[in-house]
């Protein structure tokens, strides 16, 4: 005999009959009762998965961001890549022009000799400060001084699209690793012995302006940057300063 699709063997003793695969509820009020926590049993597992992918898409998204170092550009991004510029010339904190002292014999360095070169100068060690030493003030004398030790060096003047400010910085080519952009621009407070500010800029037209000490890489190429700038650890990395917008290398004078 067979009752709604289920197969029903067994008589109660008020004459019901019911399957023999579950036992029969008590009475109706019973059997309503059960149908009603099952319905409302349903309803929270799936509140609660909503809710667990809710806070799991929610963590997703924190570690993008805490851990990419993404920065949203603004709508116009392309429209500002695309249209011509006009070049900043950075002037230092006194307001006087940057001066490029060059040295005739200066030879284009091996990676290895900017490296021992940059250890040793000491530029990186002066304090930033807004009124007496701002980044062309560091960009110049580091400059100088590489000439002086018979290493060929330029000024590089960065413009930010997202910016209104430019930053000025070396650059190197290298014989066996291509042009290598160096960011000696020091700290606002006094580094200790062993600290240094010496660091290698990664540096591509459109994207983050990427900065390293030059004791965490042994490479100028910006694959390198692209890759490690969002590994969960990340020794020897500097906050970006932005999107690059135009980079202005200048090998003799400004």
């Amino acid at each position: 005999m067979n009752l709604d699709g289920r197969d029903c063997s067994k008589i109660d003793k008020n004459g019901n009959i019911y399957s023999a695969k579950k036992a029969p509820p008590r009475n109706l009020d019973d059997f309503v009762n059960e149908l009603i926590l099952k319905s409302k049993s349903k309803h929270l597992k799936i509140s609660y998965s909503n809710i667990i992918i809710l806070f799991a898409i929610i963590l997703a998204a924190s570690l993008i961001y805490s851990f990419g170092d993404y920065i949203f550009p603004p709508n116009d991004f392309n429209e500002k890549l695309m249209r011509s510029s006009t070049v900043t010339v950075p002037v230092k904190a006194s307001g006087e022009p940057v001066i490029l002292i060059n040295n005739e014999s200066a030879a284009n360095p091996t990676w290895d000799e900017l490296i021992s070169f940059l250890k040793v100068d000491d530029t990186d060690r002066i304090l930033y400060q807004n009124n007496t030493f701002v980044s062309s003030d560091f960009a110049e004398r580091l400059h100088n001084n590489a000439e002086k030790a018979g290493i060929r060096a330029s000024f590089v003047v960065v413009d930010f699209y997202d910016s209104t400010d430019v930053h000025a910085i070396n650059a190197f080519e290298t014989t066996d690793k291509g042009l290598t952009y160096v960011d000696c621009t020091g700290s606002i407070v006094k580094l200790q012995e062993l600290d240094s500010f010496d660091k290698i800029a990664y540096i591509q037209k459109g994207k983050k302006y990427g900065i390293v000490s030059i004791y965490y890489t042994d490479t100028p190429e910006y694959e390198y940057y692209n890759i490690r700038k969002d590994y969960l650890f990340r020794r020897g990395f500097y906050d970006n300063l932005g999107y690059v917008y135009t980079v202005n290398v200048y090998w003799e004078h400004i």
